[in-house]
């Protein structure tokens, strides 16, 4: 059946109606002239749809005279009648040729790397290490041993359980498992100190391997000794032994900002502008001159990746700009309202640096001092910490 349609597909067909009272005998002399009628119909007794071969439609006609029936051409189907029709659109032609060969070629490489699972790990790492085998934006994509490609990377990377690599159309599809951190093993045998790694007042000690040189409540720095391998017993002497403890220690943090009663403010208008940009690769294509017809505005980008079907990725990006103009606005805050400003900020400032997400541990401290210019903020953190490192 395939085969029979492919066949007429090439050769071109012409779907015809044939109106008379004799339809009955312009069938029987079609057959008599070898002439083959595909998906042919009759309704009402007088009229056949059929479809016929583009070359046997002018032995029809005969037929028709001789049999008083009238015939018209309804659609005109076929390889033949493509190529007539856009023989005199060449210019059209050559660009769906040069669309057709772009899309061919472009296929053969790596447009888009998935990169999954990855939490602790970044992505411009594993990203790095793909690099390093040839696997990247723009690179070719065929003859790349993926099993040996992962099994390198595995042995490479200790934080790695696993990784899979499979590539589909243009997209690289990259799954992570990060490997779970080791515990430290401690050997008792092994003599070791614990120092201090960094600095604070002793809050909490529980050794259970070794001799405290400190006491809670004393003041350590980076470097002391907190913890000594060596145990003295009644029957044994001294001994060295690894040391093994927790200890805690409260350290403080601070930030501090000075910031003036008049606030100098950035609000957004509500005028809009739209523009659009196109990345082929490395090279850029402006839609417009480039620059904002605002003086002042908050420019917002958004891009997307252009792919001809699920993960066939081509090297063009569509990125959406968006401009909106702003205004600047002066608004005077009283001390109160100053204060709590600098105050959120610091805390803020505060809490990704020392990367805390929970304050119940934290005891703060705000220290506001005002004058004439501004008010001035300090923020302290009182943090309690585990802290030691075996030497």
């Amino acid at each position: 059946m395939l085969f029979k349609w492919l066949y007429i597909y090439f050769l071109g067909s012409v779907d015809i109606v044939v109106e008379g009272f004799f339809i009955e005998r312009f069938i029987n002399i079609c057959k008599t002239e070898n002439i083959i009628l595909w998906s042919s119909k009759i309704e009402k007794g007088t009229i056949l749809r059929a479809r016929i071969s583009k070359s046997d439609f002018k032995k029809i006609r005969h037929i028709a005279r001789k049999t008083s029936c009238r015939v018209v051409l309804e659609d005109k189907n076929g390889l033949p009648f493509v190529v007539k029709k856009y023989k005199k659109r060449k210019v059209f032609a050559v660009a769906l040729l040069v669309i057709a060969i772009f899309c061919f070629f472009v296929t053969r490489f790596i447009w888009n790397i998935d990169i999954s699972g990855n939490d602790k790990i970044s992505k411009e790492g594993i990203l790095s290490d793909l690099g390093g085998y040839g696997i990247s934006i723009g690179k070719f994509k065929m003859n790349l041993d993926l099993e040996k490609i992962k099994n390198e990377i595995r042995l490479k990377r200790d934080d790695l359980a696993w990784i899979g690599i499979d590539i589909k159309g243009t997209n690289v599809i990259v799954s992570v498992v990060e490997a779970i951190e080791k515990p430290e093993i401690v050997d008792e045998n092994t003599p070791s100190n614990i120092l201090a790694d960094r600095s604070g007042t002793v809050s909490k000690m529980i050794v259970r391997n070794g001799t405290a040189r400190v006491n809670v409540g004393d003041r350590v720095n980076v470097g002391d000794l907190l913890v000594e391998g060596v145990m003295e017993g009644k029957y044994t002497g001294i001994r060295e032994v690894g040391s093994d403890a927790d200890i805690y220690v409260v350290s403080h943090y601070e930030k501090e900002k000075k910031e003036a009663f008049i606030q100098e403010n950035s609000e957004r208008t509500g005028n809009v502008e739209k523009n659009v940009e196109i990345y082929i690769h490395n090279f850029k294509i402006f839609f417009n001159k480039g620059v904002p017809k605002f003086q002042n505005c908050d420019t917002i980008r958004t891009y997307k990746k252009v792919k001809l079907f699920s993960n066939y990725y081509i090297p063009i990006e569509i990125v959406n700009v968006t401009n909106f103009e702003t205004q600047k606005s002066f608004k005077n805050l009283t001390e109160a309202e100053l204060t709590e400003k600098l105050t959120k900020e610091l805390q803020k400032e505060l809490n990704q640096e020392l990367n805390i997400s929970d304050l119940s541990n934290v005891q703060q401290n705000v220290i506001s001092v005002a004058d004439t210019d501004g008010v001035t903020v300090k923020v302290i953190y009182e943090v309690e910490e585990k802290i030691g490192t075996k030497d």
